[in-house]
């Protein structure tokens, strides 16, 4: 006999503490702490954390499957990409390299939902037994995109991709050098084109040191993959969408996936992809500088054109930015300047990669009003300050500068569940300032919905529900107006 279907919480008997593990894991309670907190030992709390991913990822995924299906259709999107580096930490003190891992982002600008938080690692392969299997297939001779397992990282390669990554920070570093002639932000833009166009692959922007290595447990994708299918993902997701524009960190594997699965769009001009650079370590000095400096700028364009609106003042200022811009790169990409900064984004330039021509000055400068990168940047920050996992390291002073990775993961998978257990939580349970959830301004969800209820979702409970039982008499009455139906040989009248 087989049995389908069980309760999520089958063969538990600490049912009650999977609400505890939830809440301590989404603020920053570290694993060890948790331990002291819960009385749970290592085996069974990390059996509750898959449990938390498993039940995460299914209600997930009935709430997004509305966006699959088209039952929840979807305004005109904006949307902002970008990635976070995360460390995990050595297994073995025969060597003690760290591991670094990317994972990628998306937000709406509108609603602040994360459509996706993928980590460019896969848990479920062997690293010895796919390494064997690699060579066997003569991976190792062919070039990357011909091989079988072309989408994760080798050891020879990796070993390889350290060597360029020296030759690529000395040319990055070059290039910026020769650029400081311009502003800071305007110098790393250029010194990016020049790193871009002397790689083998400029697509790939994958820097490898010697001080980090492939993880012992799992294996560790090519970032180009993970790029390639979140952007895949959340075409998918934004099919209902009568209009796309994403707003991308300047990368040219973000342009390259983007024109890969957006190109349906871009050619019938629903989708369009920009790049937006920001000034990330300006100091609090610079930041309000830039701000006054703005606001002075504003107020100039308000006295000469007194008749005109807020906004509408506002496109003409990013009307004269447009004009004014230069094209940089090889390929003579307008970088414009934003004239509104913020806290958040003191200095930024926007590229329109897709620029066909066709658009109104109106209507371009408005969609140049509208980058930014903020969305996905304060998931990100929400992510560092909520999640032990993925906290930043800290500084020593007594070890000669080097950084303490204390409260990292040590097995990356508990990472890669980390991040999904929050994409959901701050999605659907963390209310923002105007009292309501991203999943809520999107429309899946019509109120916060409590981390009791995630844990509870049951996708088979319909499957096990048995229909009610109805006695034979109410079955006789509900037959015999019936009895007049005459029956032939083979019609029925």
């Amino acid at each position: 006999m087989f049995s389908e279907g069980g309760k999520p919480t089958s063969r538990q008997r600490m049912t009650h503490k999977n609400r505890e593990v939830f809440s301590l894991l989404i603020n920053k309670m570290p694993m060890r702490r948790m331990m002291e907190v819960t009385g749970l030992d290592a085996k069974v709390l990390y059996g509750k954390l898959a449990f938390i991913h498993r039940q995460c990822l299914a209600f997930v995924a009935n709430r997004e499957q509305r966006l699959l299906d088209g039952t929840l259709r979807l305004p005109k999107m904006y949307v902002a990409v970008d990635r976070q580096h995360y460390i995990v930490n050595w297994s073995s003190r025969k060597d003690r390299r760290n591991v670094q891992l990317t994972a990628i982002a998306s937000a709406d600008l509108a609603s602040g939902y994360v459509f996706g938080f993928n980590l460019s690692f896969d848990p479920d392969l062997n690293p010895e037994e796919i390494e064997a299997k690699a060579i066997a297939a003569g991976d190792y001779g062919v070039p990357s995109p011909y091989r079988k397992y072309a989408r994760v990282w080798l050891q020879q390669d990796y070993s390889a991709a350290v060597a360029v990554s020296k030759v690529a920070a000395r040319r990055m570093a070059s290039a910026l050098s020769k650029a400081r002639a311009m502003d800071e932000l305007e110098g790393e833009i250029a010194g990016r084109y020049a790193d871009a166009l002397q790689r083998n692959d400029i697509e790939v922007n994958e820097e490898k040191t010697s001080q980090a290595k492939l993880p012992d447990f799992g294996m560790q994708v090519r970032e180009q993959y993970t790029i390639y299918g979140h952007f895949f993902l959340l075409r998918d997701l934004l099919a209902t969408a009568p209009k796309v524009r994403v707003y991308m960190d300047q990368d040219s594997g973000f342009r390259a996936a983007f024109l890969a699965t957006f190109h349906d769009r871009v050619k019938c001009r629903t989708g369009d992809g920009y790049y937006v650079s920001v000034m990330k370590e300006a100091t609090i000095d610079e930041k309000d500088k830039a701000i006054i400096q703005s606001r002075a700028a504003f107020l100039q364009v308000q006295k000469a054109n007194p008749g005109l609106t807020k906004h509408e003042l506002e496109v003409l200022m990013v009307k004269r930015a447009v004009q004014s811009a230069q094209p940089h790169g090889p390929w003579g990409d307008v970088w414009v300047e934003h004239p509104f900064p913020n806290k958040s984004e003191p200095q930024k330039r926007v590229c329109w990669v897709t620029d066909l021509k066709d658009y109104t000055e109106d209507h371009a400068a408005e969609l140049y009003l509208k980058g930014t990168l903020h969305p996905v940047d304060r998931f990100f920050m929400q992510a560092r300050r909520k999640l032990s996992l993925a906290e930043r390291p800290y500084a020593s002073a007594n070890t000669a500068g080097r950084k303490w990775h204390g409260y990292s993961a040590y097995n990356p998978a508990h990472l890669a569940r980390t991040l999904e257990i929050f994409r959901v939580a701050y999605n659907y349970c963390v209310k923002g300032q105007d009292g309501r959830t991203p999943a809520m301004r999107l429309g899946l969800a019509k109120g916060p919905v409590e981390l009791e209820r995630v844990l509870a979702y049951d996708p088979f409970a319909r499957l096990r529900e048995t229909p009610p039982r109805v006695s034979p008499k109410k079955t006789a009455k509900a037959e015999a107006p019936l009895a007049w139906i005459h029956r032939s040989d083979d019609v029925v009248i």
